[in-house]
């Protein structure tokens, strides 16, 4: 609901006002990365913010201009880099001039889009819509050390009036990457055994499935900042790649970590759906912003449903949800007055 709100909020210069944040947590309201949204959302738009602190349930947020530019983010722990850009990508998709976003934190981490499913799925789509997105990881983050970095140019492009997410490609090519640093041995192994195995109906190979190690980098060495683990398949079907990423953490077997991101590769392949589940909620803001449109998703998500809803609260556009057999077509109306 932060996320969603802060973009809606910066790229159509609406105030709001959210109370009640995360109250159904142990520990409830903003904590550190919530807040990292905030602030640098604040000096994204110049905003007027109350109640920006930690453990804070009540926020008021009234922006300003969204000025492009050069801006590097510091979370400051193992918080996701990927969710603090879902927040601030979409108000720069469209803005006047080029920016330029340093974010550091966690690439790797649970609960959260890894770098891989950002640069190589998220972003590819965004383009459809008319900007130019470019990112590279520096180093990489895990969970609690954090310190990783990312950095995304964005140049603007003019709104797109064909935004098509039609998957007509059938055919698809399948590899894995497994991150392991710092960690008990065997585990590495027993995940490429789960690979091998469970997604050999996916076409994986022993030469498709890369190890990011710091023994067996392949194609390059990559920094690392801490201990952990993330399994991630792809899938490739035509010009799209769809990434399904596992972390691995402490009490978690190897065997369920390689096993279910198989598992979701799996089911997004049997479903013929246009779009991954994970992937539709994260397109929706942008959507709107860049006019509207639709696309065929597994099924409606709980995070799907609820930036539906923000975007209806900012707009006063209501969305439409349409079951096609066990299939969602989700059409986003336009954020704007200007439609195609």
């Amino acid at each position: 609901m932060l996320r969603a709100s802060l973009a809606l909020s910066m790229a159509l210069k609406q105030p709001f006002h959210m109370v009640n944040i995360r109250m159904k947590r142990v520990r409830p309201g903003l904590k550190r990365q919530h807040l990292t949204c905030v602030r640098a959302a604040q000096e994204i738009c110049d905003a007027q913010v109350q109640g920006a602190e930690i453990n804070s349930c009540e926020i008021f947020f009234s922006p300003g201009e969204v000025r492009p530019g050069s801006y590097d983010i510091a979370v400051g722990t193992g918080g996701s880099v990927s969710l603090v850009l879902q927040a601030l990508v979409p108000a720069l998709l469209f803005a006047e001039a080029n920016s330029r976003i340093t974010v550091r934190g966690g690439t790797h981490v649970p609960y959260a889009p890894p770098f891989e499913f950002m640069s190589e799925t998220l972003f590819p789509c965004l383009e459809k819509l008319g900007p130019d997105l470019e990112t590279y990881m520096e180093r990489l983050g895990y969970m609690q050390m954090g310190g990783g970095v990312v950095h995304v140019s964005i140049t603007p492009g003019r709104k797109s009036c064909a935004f098509d997410m039609t998957q007509s490609e059938t055919l698809h090519e399948a590899s894995a990457v497994i991150y392991g640093h710092n960690l008990p041995e065997g585990i590495l192994e027993r995940e490429t055994k789960v690979l091998l195995e469970q997604g050999s109906d996916l076409g994986l190979t022993e030469h498709s499935i890369s190890l990011i190690d710091g023994v067996h980098d392949r194609p390059f060495p990559i920094a690392v900042n801490g201990a952990g683990n993330m399994v991630l398949v792809k899938i490739r079907q035509g010009q799209r790649t769809t990434v399904f990423a596992e972390c691995g953490w402490r009490g978690r077997s190897a065997e369920v970590v390689a096993g279910q991101a198989c598992k979701r590769a799996g089911e997004y392949l049997r479903s013929g759906a246009d779009v991954e589940a994970c992937l539709s909620d994260q397109l929706l803001v942008p959507l709107a912003l860049a006019g509207g449109g639709s696309f065929v998703t597994q099924r409606l998500t709980s995070h799907a449903a609820t930036c539906l809803q923000i975007i209806e609260m900012f707009t006063g556009q209501k969305a439409h949800t349409q079951h096609e057999g066990k299939k969602v077509r989700i059409t986003v109306p336009s954020a704007r007055e200007e439609t195609c």
